[in-house]
């Protein structure tokens, strides 16, 4: 930690690089594909979206400026934890989003702030089934909070007619991609940085988790059983304001904090876009939950089963 009298060093020291670009490389992103670069100059670090990495299910980029927002987070974070203020500039030139994060003055993190840049390791997506036990109400509102930010925040799925219109929506939108050859054969096709295939990752999902990623051999549950699911999972509808490309930064950010507050006590995640690219979806869950935020993420929290 720097301490409050010191000065400002003119370069980035080499475990300041080492933390961030390890920070950075933990973010959530779309089928973990990391679609962003990250340079650092002097005292500033700069995240750009890298439109090389762009999918053919994603034509507007939505998902992967939402991915670089998670980074962003991420990279905040790690200015923070090192012991610097640390100032956010947003930018979007010719459909592609950038962040510059620019340290200031020596400035310890907040409790919170530490507590989600130790979280980062730790966090994970787990797409299986969650327990039977109940995410508790307070525990609920600090994940909603964790979301609240510019120009977004989060909705949960409450109650039962509710849980009942969303099942019905992912299931047709479930039924829709599976039966889309383009996006199958991207998903065949598409390995993540591990070497994972996307398709065989697929197969044995079950629940909300395989209305959020289909395959072609993907077994897809019906609109009565993802009700079902809805009402005994926390599910989380995360938002927007607008939704410009920078917009969907935000909207990154703010799954990233949420994400990292739900994984500092001990909860499980996952997130979905796959749904919210069919538009009658997209628009009809706002309609649907009564909310004038633009979806962006569906989130999944619960306990792990032991």
């Amino acid at each position: 930690m720097v301490g409050t009298g010191a000065r400002a060093p003119v370069e980035w020291s080499p475990v300041e690089i080492e933390e961030i670009g390890e920070a950075v490389s933990r973010a959530p992103s779309v089928h973990n594909s990391r679609p962003w670069s990250l340079t650092l100059e002097r005292r500033t670090a700069v995240l750009r979206e890298d439109p090389a990495m762009r999918m053919q299910h994603d034509p507007e980029g939505r998902d992967q400026r939402i991915s670089c927002g998670a980074a962003l987070m991420n990279m905040v974070l790690a200015v923070r934890s090192l012991g610097w203020s640390a100032k956010v500039e947003l930018g979007a030139s010719g459909g592609l989003v950038s962040a510059a994060v620019t340290v200031g003055e020596p400035a310890d993190p907040s409790p919170r702030e530490a507590t989600w840049a130790r979280a980062i390791p730790q966090r994970r997506s787990h797409r299986q089934p969650f327990s039977d036990r109940p995410v508790p109400e307070l525990l609920r509102e600090k994940i909603w909070d964790a979301a609240a930010g510019t120009r977004c925040g989060g909705r949960w799925i409450n109650a039962d007619a509710e849980a009942a219109e969303v099942g019905g929506m992912l299931s047709r939108s479930a039924t829709a991609f599976q039966a889309d050859a383009g996006y199958t054969r991207e998903l065949a096709e598409w390995a993540t940085p591990e070497g994972k295939r996307l398709r065989t990752e697929s197969e044995g999902l079950r629940g909300l988790a395989a209305a959020g990623l289909t395959a072609m051999t993907t077994s897809l549950p019906d609109g009565s059983v993802l009700a079902r699911v809805l009402r005994e999972e926390a599910v989380l509808l995360v938002g927007t304001r607008g939704d410009r490309a920078i917009d969907h930064l935000r909207a990154g950010q703010a799954v990233e904090r949420a994400w990292l507050e739900a994984t500092s006590s001990g909860l499980s995640v996952s997130m979905m876009t796959q749904p919210l690219h069919v538009g009658e979806v997209r628009t009809g869950l706002a309609d649907r939950l009564g909310t004038s935020l633009i979806p962006q993420v569906i989130m999944r929290f619960g306990y792990p089963k032991s």
